[in-house]
């Protein structure tokens, strides 16, 4: 499987960027490989719930992936506690 894994400086997804399943915030975008016999292709955002449940069994289909869900952990201390 080849995919490629974008690294940003800043997350580049907010709160307008919606989850396709939910609707919750999305912190995960995968672009899908396109296929000539399906004719598809295309972009499906992910709230963390979701990218959890569906990407482990969507990986051949993922062409680039861009996974900002250390977003909602980075401000957590090593005892739990918020900086």
């Amino acid at each position: 499987m080849s995919v490629q894994v974008a690294e940003v400086q800043a997350p580049i997804l907010n709160a307008h960027h919606r989850c396709d399943r939910c609707g919750s915030r999305a912190y995960v975008v995968t672009v899908l490989k396109w296929s000539p016999t399906l004719r598809q292709g295309g972009e499906l955002l992910w709230c963390a719930h979701h990218a959890k449940k569906y990407l482990p069994a969507m990986e051949h289909l993922i062409s680039v992936l861009i996974d900002e869900r250390y977003t909602l952990t980075k401000h957590v201390q090593d005892d739990g506690h918020f900086e």
